[in-house]
């Protein structure tokens, strides 16, 4: 009780506040697309696909991708990133790792979109434009 009171008094870390801090990184940035990619089944080609050649049109919608694969997060461009997949897995009650889902999480880190089916680049901009603009 004592905790909660200074916390109330002092503020919550950004990080104890903040719905996904794993993504923190990219906090007010941009819109991170988390593609969780497992090994079960054809869905994380399927992805690729649909978002090969998009990189123009993901950077000019501000979307970043960042790929939760095995036990590693890794960029578009397949470089990893210095965050653990399990971390991003619990902050997004994201799926097993032999799993796929797709999630889109906007700049302030709360999740707008899940899918456990691929999810074309139209579809996240048409999700994008569904949202509400903050002033």
């Amino acid at each position: 009780m004592l905790k909660s009171f200074i916390r109330e008094i002092i503020g919550a870390s950004p990080v104890a506040s903040d719905p996904c801090p794993s993504l923190l990184a990219f906090r007010n940035a941009s819109y991170v697309l988390v593609l969780f990619e497992g090994a079960a089944d054809d869905r994380p080609e399927m992805q690729e696909e649909m978002l090969a050649n998009q990189h123009d049109v993901l950077a000019a919608h501000n979307i970043a991708i960042v790929r939760v694969a095995g036990g590693g997060v890794f960029t578009s461009l397949d470089q990893a990133m210095d965050i653990e997949a399990d971390d991003v897995r619990r902050d997004l009650e994201g799926p097993s790792p032999e799993e796929f889902e797709a999630v889109l999480i906007d700049p302030n880190g709360a999740t707008k979109l899940r899918s456990q089916e691929p999810v074309s680049v139209p579809s996240l901009i048409d999700a994008i434009d569904r949202l509400p603009r903050e002033n």
